[in-house]
């Protein structure tokens, strides 16, 4: 198989962080492509370009990041979706990382946009619905599974990408109790090795 990735997307390296919880990276070529130069051979498996996009042995394109990681995490009887999946609570959590991802990207790309063109109502918008999610799973911490899951996973993939792409964000001030989780699992070896940059 391969996982068609680029390095600064956090919705990638989700994925990526599966293939080395689940010891499966011999199995999957990595390879990175940058979806804003249209390469032909993601456009042929993901009509919407975007990264990742996993191709099967079978020659099936399959993209998002979550059917990727419960697909891979089914193939290779791994638990990373067991207990969020026999949980509600747990399942709206995962949902608000995933959403909380998405403002958090959405925000970066507004900011792109340059002065005059990018929205100040909008990027106040994502601020404070990142805020306000960050806020709702501190106060929920204590309920979540006591092993790594894909639920860690994504939120870990939030935090990161707050600092690589909104170090003005000091999240860690706001939510110390969160920052104590991550600074428990931020040294783990799937996370230094897929650690987002340019």
């Amino acid at each position: 198989m391969k996982l068609i990735y680029s390095n600064a997307s956090p919705y990638a390296r989700t994925t990526r962080i599966v293939l080395r919880e689940l010891d499966t990276r011999e199995e999957v070529e990595e390879i990175a492509q940058h979806p804003f130069d249209n390469p032909p051979q993601l456009i042929s498996f993901n009509p919407l370009c975007k990264v990742p996009c996993l191709i099967t042995n079978t020659g099936e394109g399959l993209f998002d990041s979550q059917v990727i990681a419960e697909y891979l995490d089914d193939k290779y009887s791994g638990n990373l979706f067991t207990e969020i999946n026999k949980n509600w609570n747990l399942k709206t959590l995962y949902s608000l990382t995933r959403g909380i991802l998405d403002s958090s990207v959405a925000w970066k790309q507004d900011k792109m946009r340059g002065e005059g063109l990018s929205s100040e109502f909008w990027q106040k918008r994502f601020i404070n619905s990142i805020d306000r999610g960050l806020n709702y799973i501190q106060k929920r911490l204590n309920g979540l599974p006591q092993e790594f899951t894909a639920l860690d996973i994504n939120l870990i993939c939030v935090l990161d990408y707050l600092e690589f792409r909104h170090p003005d964000y000091e999240w860690q001030q706001m939510h110390p109790e969160l920052l104590s989780w991550y600074e428990e699992r931020k040294s783990r070896d799937s996370l230094v090795d897929t650690m987002p940059k340019e």
